[in-house]
C-alpha cells in the first residue's frame, strides 16, 4: 500500500481474509479494503491510481530490476529519474544507493543514505547500506555507530531481518549474522538461501556439523541442486582440521575456481558431437545435475544454449527438464518463451504451466499468432486467461476472434509501449468486454468486473486503452 499499488493491496487483503476471516487483523483489512473500494468510487475528485503515480512505480520497479540484474548504470538512469521525479519515495533512494556503490560510486551512495536518514534515522535499509559503504571506504571502526544501530534494532518483518542478515554477512560478523538468520529461519523453515546464510555462517565459526545439518536440510529440499553437495564435502573435509582458517562466501554458489572449472566442463559437453552427448545424457546422472547449475548462472546465452541442447534429446527427461524451467521464478520473459517454443517443436503435449509475476498460468502455444509474431509471455498469459474464462459462455468461434483482438492491440504497441500488466484477469476481463461489444453482446460491466474479481474502474479503464489503441489502428 505505501509503494501506492492499490489493486495488489487489495488482492492481498483479500488473500488475508480468505485465509483466516476472524484473524488477529481481520478488522484493519477490512477497514482498509473499505477505503480502498471508497476511494474506487470517487476516483474522479481524489484519484489514487493516477497514472502519473503508476508511471513513477513502474520507472522504480525497471530501476530495480536492473540493479538485480547487475546492469547499474542503467539502474541509476532510471532511479535518478524516480528521485527527481519524487524525492520523498526512500525505498527508490535506497536502491539508487546500492546501485551506486556497486557502480564504485562509494561517496555518492553514502550521501544519498544520509539523506534517506536524514529524512527517517530508523530506516532499517539505510542504516544497513551506510554501514556496508563506509566500512568500505574507511573500516570497520568507522562505520561502528551504524553496526551497533543496527544490531541494537527490534524487528520481527522477515525482509528486515534478512536485510540486517545479510549486512552482517558481508561485514564478516558470523556470530552476530548467525543470530539474526536464525530468527529469520522462523520465518522462512524451507528458503535454501537463508539455510545456506545459516550453513555459511556456522561453517565460518568452525562450528561443521551444524553446518552440514543446515546443507543436508537444502538436499532434502532441493536434491537436484548441485551446490549444496559440494559444501557438504568441503566440510566433512575441515571437520577433520579443526586448526583451518578458512572462510566462505555466503552467496548461494561455489567458490570462483569451482565455478571456473564447471563452466569449462560444461563449455565442453555443449561442444561434443551429437551421439556422444546423447550417451552422456542417458548414462551420465551427473550432466544433468551439471545442466541445471549451468541454468543458475548469470548468462542468458548459456541458459538458452543449455536449454535447445536438452531439447535436442527429445526424450521424457528433457520434456521434464524444460518443464521445470518454465516454473522457476526468475528467468526472463524471453528464455521462457525460448523453453515454450523448443515444447512445442518436440510435441510435448499441452498445456504447458508457467510461473509469471507470482502465479502459475497454463500456456498453449497454438494460440501464438501464425504469422509468426512472437507474442510476449506476459501479453499471452492475458489471452490465455480471457480463452479459459469464457470458454462454455460464448458460441464457437470466440477464441479466434479474441485471439485477432489482442494480436492487433499487442502488435500495435510493440514493443516499447505495452502495458504493463499488474494483473492478467484485470486485462483478460477487458478483452472478453470489448469483444462483447464488438459482437453486439449485451453483458453488465459489473458483472464481467465481478466474475474476473476486479474494480469497475481498473476494468473501464483497460477498455478505454484498448479501444484507444484499436480504434487508431
Amino acid at each position: 500500500m505505501c509503494m501506492q499499488d492499490y489493486a495488489r493491496t487489495v488482492e492481498c487483503l483479500e488473500m488475508y481474509l480468505d485465509i483466516d476471516p476472524n484473524g488477529v487483523y481481520s478488522e484493519e483489512a477490512t477497514d482498509l479494503l473499505d477505503v480502498l473500494e471508497e476511494y474506487e468510487y470517487y476516483e474522479d475528485s481524489y484519484n489514487i491510481f493516477d497514472s502519473d503515480r503508476e508511471s513513477i512505480y513502474n520507472l522504480a520497479a525497471e530501476g530495480k530490476y536492473l540493479l538485480d540484474r547487475g546492469d547499474y548504470k542503467k539502474a541509476i538512469s532510471k532511479l535518478e529519474k524516480v528521485v527527481k521525479l519524487d524525492p520523498t519515495l526512500t525505498f527508490v533512494k535506497n536502491n539508487l544507493s546500492l546501485a551506486y556503490f556497486c557502480d564504485g560510486k562509494v561517496n555518492k551512495a553514502i550521501e544519498t543514505s544520509l539523506e534517506v536518514l536524514a529524512m527517517d534515522p530508523q530506516n532499517i535499509h539505510a542504516n544497513c547500506n551506510i554501514c556496508l559503504f563506509i566500512n568500505e571506504r574507511d573500516g570497520l571502526e568507522s562505520s561502528q555507530k551504524y553496526l551497533d544501530k543496527i544490531v541494537n534494532f527490534k524487528t520481527q518483518d522477515p525482509e528486515e531481518l534478512h536485510k540486517i542478515a545479510v549486512t552482517l554477512c558481508e561485514l564478516k560478523e558470523h556470530r552476530l549474522a548467525n543470530r539474526v538468520l536464525k530468527q529469520l529461519l522462523h520465518y522462512k523453515p524451507y528458503d535454501i538461501r537463508v539455510l545456506h546464510y545459516v550453513a555459511a555462517s556456522h561453517f565460518n565459526l568452525k562450528e561443521y556439523k551444524d553446518a552440514i545439518k543446515h546443507w543436508r536440510k537444502i538436499s532434502k529440499i532441493d536434491p537436484a541442486n548441485a551446490i549444496s553437495n559440494y559444501y557438504i564435502r568441503l566440510a566433512q573435509e575441515y571437520a577433520n582440521h579443526k586448526d583451518s582458517s578458512r572462510e566462505i562466501f555466503y552467496h548461494f554458489q561455489v567458490p570462483y575456481d569451482e565455478i571456473l572449472r564447471r563452466i569449462k566442463e560444461l563449455n565442453n559437453i555443449l561442444r561434443l558431437d551429437e551421439r556422444e552427448l546423447l550417451v552422456r545424457w542417458k548414462n551420465d546422472d551427473n550432466l544433468i545435475t551439471l545442466l541445471r547449475w549451468g541454468l543458475g548462472l548469470n548468462d542468458d546465452l548459456i541458459k538458452k544454449a543449455i536449454l535447445n541442447v536438452v531439447a535436442s534429446f527429445n526424450d521424457s527427461k528433457a520434456e521434464e527438464f524444460l518443464r521445470e524451467f518454465l516454473l522457476m521464478v526468475n528467468e526472463s520473459e524471453e528464455l521462457k518463451t525460448e523453453a515454450l517454443g523448443l515444447l512445442k517443436q518436440m510435441a510435448a503435449e499441452e498445456p504447458y504451466l508457467t510461473y509469471v509475476d507470482d502465479d502459475i498460468l497454463e500456456v498453449k502455444v497454438d494460440l501464438l499468432d501464425k504469422d509468426y509474431f512472437e507474442m510476449p509471455l506476459e501479453m499471452e498469459m492475458v489471452l490465455n486467461i480471457a480463452t479459459y474464462k469464457m470458454e462454455g459462455r460464448y458460441q464457437q468461434g470466440y477464441e479466434e476472434i479474441i485471439e485477432m483482438i489482442w494480436t492487433k492491440f499487442v502488435k500495435a504497441l510493440y514493443p516499447d509501449d505495452l502495458p504493463k500488466i499488474k494483473k492478467y484477469e484485470a486485462w483478460a476481463a477487458a478483452l472478453e468486454l470489448y469483444y462483447c461489444i464488438d459482437q453486439d453482446i449485451y453483458i453488465k460491466k459489473k458483472d464481467i468486473a465481478d466474475y474476473y474479481d476486479i474494480t469497475y474502474s481498473t476494468l473501464y479503464n483497460n477498455l478505454n486503452r484498448i479501444k484507444k489503441v484499436l480504434d487508431n489502428s
